[in-house]
């Protein structure tokens, strides 16, 4: 709340003190008034909200029974104190209620004096939840567990240029320890390689927000010359606010001369090529009077004209794999880049069936996710103790004779090679190619198809991991770790977003509350753990119970949300009767010990009759739900109240 400073000018206090509640009634937080010593006079209806008290059930103007129902009379006695001195400023202090509100739940309290005119000295209080917060900062922690695991130098900047983050990868690129980059100002820590005036620019850079790319050399201690990829992204608040600018780094020294010596290689084949057909068109000129060496010609003719095509051949399966690379690399989902992966190896080998396996998450089995060319029906799964190439980590080789063979292999194909697809320093998979690399071929026949082999492999890997990674984060962002649902942000968002489309088509929409009735006594009973187990269970038969069309989502704690786009309340009500039931018949056994069925009780409001907005909806489907429990719990209640539209 901060500092507050506020004056009420009205000769009756009690009604100056109606009207200034009666302005916050509306507010999220809970707002009241009372009296120097601390007895209660008045508060809004969020109040008993974030206290977990009905308005029905406190005594107003007793600070026992209504307003300290927490653990902390300490803190309440120290504000007051506070608040009465002359030098008296805004006080802050958490609180922890007590039952029937949740013991594990802080509630933030700020206060300050309040003088109305003609009516004495008053104390205005705040209260609000602490849940939201504690949300945020695990979610802020988890993110940086992955960017401390990532295989990219990551670096965030305030608007001044200074550290705020720098991972392990960034100390080992930039040759500068964690502690001595945190907390420092970037031209500090990186004062051998840029200057005042490239200093400037990078802050006038941040504080414009633009983005940008760009590669450069840098000397380490060991006078080791390294080239360093960056790309930066402006850094927002959760308000879009400019707060800072994200680094994003990458060592590409190997790349780098990778592509120096293929550059080299190609300019040198393009010569020899050049210098070639130019020795051929001269010899060609001089068989008249070089009869003798005609033979000779000839065969250096097919010796040339076989090294173009290898030449040929080689440029264009570089050309295969460069496009493939590009793709792979713009690919959004894993079903893109498997279809870029079957093209490809259909370019590379015709002829040649070929099948990919990637692990499932468990790591206990492969999945067959394409395959191309014409064999027997696919194979679905596949175990990898099955395949020798996963065994030993590297290329395995079957040819005509050969007798150690792969389990997962039919009889009737006698040679083919399995490879093995290895990305960010794990194994992701297995390529299983029919080829044949027997003795009966040449020599250099056999190498290129080995090196078009590895090409494909080296290629797909790295561009696996990186959906993979992506998958994972796409995930985090939108799931709950614990039951698998959307998560609260994904549900503010949908939900507005079927607002709009309902209101535009005029159809109805409908939002159930869910909660599991006596979930602490059920924690507290039979553990932390067993309460997560009950609650995933509960979690996995919501969506079983709706439309396909429907969204479930865990609200927080043990409540859940699902809301409804086009439904009728009748329907609405089916349903959730059908998942009641259903809740109430689970068979429980967590740790070899049978848990009692849980109940639950549900709240339902419908768009448009019960409110014309979110905060509406989600208010009517909140008070029919307590409704329900105010009922006895086990038990579906429907909003009774009209809400206005905004």
């Amino acid at each position: 709340m901060g500092a507050i400073e506020t004056e009420l000018v009205d000769t009756d206090a009690n009604g100056g003190i109606a009207r200034f509640l009666g302005g916050l009634r509306h507010a999220s937080q809970g707002f009241g008034i009372s009296d120097a010593a601390g007895n209660l006079i008045g508060c809004n209806s969020s109040w008993h909200r974030v206290l977990g008290y009905e308005g029905a059930n406190c005594a107003m103007g007793l600070a026992d029974n209504l307003w300290w129902n927490c653990s902390d009379e300490v803190e309440f006695d120290k504000a007051i104190a506070g608040l009465n001195a002359e030098s008296a400023a805004t006080v802050e202090f958490d609180v922890r209620p007590r039952p029937p509100g949740d013991s594990e739940r802080l509630v933030r309290v700020c206060a300050c004096r309040l003088e109305i005119g003609g009516g004495g000295r008053w104390l205005l209080w705040q209260i609000a939840n602490h849940t939201r917060e504690e949300h945020y900062r695990t979610r802020a922690q988890q993110l940086e567990q992955v960017m401390e695991q990532t295989c990219d130098a990551i670096i965030v900047l305030d608007l001044n240029g200074n550290v705020i983050f720098w991972n392990r990868e960034s100390a080992n690129v930039f040759d500068v320890p964690v502690a001595q980059a945190v907390g420092q100002s970037l031209l500090k820590v990186r004062g051998g390689d840029i200057s005042d005036a490239d200093f400037d620019q990078v802050l006038a850079r941040i504080k414009a927000g633009k983005p940008t790319s760009s590669t450069f050399e840098r000397r380490r201690k060991n006078g080791q010359t390294v080239n360093v990829a960056v790309k930066t992204v402006p850094l927002l608040d959760h308000d879009g606010w400019l707060i800072g600018e994200i680094t994003v780094g990458r060592d590409v020294t190997d790349m780098k001369h990778a592509e120096d010596a293929l550059r080299t290689a190609h300019a040198t084949l393009e010569a020899r090529v050049k210098a070639t057909r130019e020795a051929n068109r001269n010899l060609s000129r001089e068989v008249g009077a070089r009869r003798k060496t005609e033979g000779a010609l000839r065969n250096s003719n097919v010796i040339l004209e076989t090294t173009v095509k290898r030449l040929e051949s080689y440029h264009r399966d570089d050309e295969i794999l460069s496009r493939m690379s590009e793709l792979l690399q713009s690919s959004v989902h894993r079903d893109e880049a498997y279809t870029v992966i079957r093209e490809t190896g259909q370019s590379l080998f015709p002829g040649v069936r070929g099948e990919l396996y990637i692990y499932r998450e468990s790591r206990d089995a492969l999945e067959q996710v394409t395959a191309w060319g014409t064999s027997n029906a696919a194979q679905g799964l596949l175990v990898p103790d099955d395949c020798w190439a996963l065994r030993l980590g590297r290329p395995h080789h079957v040819h005509l004779n050969g007798f150690v063979r792969c389990r997962h292999a039919p009889a009737d194909r006698p040679f083919y090679a399995c490879l093995p697809v290895q990305g960010q320093g794990q194994v992701l998979g297995m390529l299983h190619l029919e080829v044949n690399l027997g003795s009966e071929l040449s020599p250099e026949l056999r190498d290129e198809i080995e090196r078009r082999m590895r090409a494909v492999v080296d290629n797909i890997g790295p561009a696996l991991a990186n959906l993979k990674l992506r998958d994972s984060l796409r995930s985090l962002s939108l799931r709950d770790a614990l039951t698998g649902l959307y998560n609260r942000r994904y549900m503010d968002d949908a939900l507005q977003r079927e607002l709009h489309r309902a209101a535009r088509a005029g159809n109805t929409l409908c939002l159930m509350m869910i909660d599991i009735d006596h979930f602490k006594r059920f924690n507290d009973t039979f553990g932390h753990d067993a309460g997560d187990f009950a609650l995933a269970s509960v979690a996995q038969l919501i969506p079983k119970n709706m439309r396909s069309s429907d969204l479930a989502c865990r609200y927080g704690g043990e409540e859940f949300s699902v809301f409804m786009p086009d439904a009728t309340l009748a329907i609405a009500i089916e349903r959730a009767e059908l998942l009641r039931e259903a809740i109430r018949s689970l068979n429980l056994t967590h740790d070899s010990r049978t848990l009692p069925a849980p109940t639950i009780s549900i709240g339902i409001a419908v768009f448009p009759t019960h409110g014309g907005s979110a905060a509406h909806l989600l208010k009517s489907a909140d008070n029919a739900l307590y409704q329900a429990k105010h009922l006895g719990r086990n038990q579906v209640c429907v909003s009774q109240n009209a809400l206005p539209t905004p």
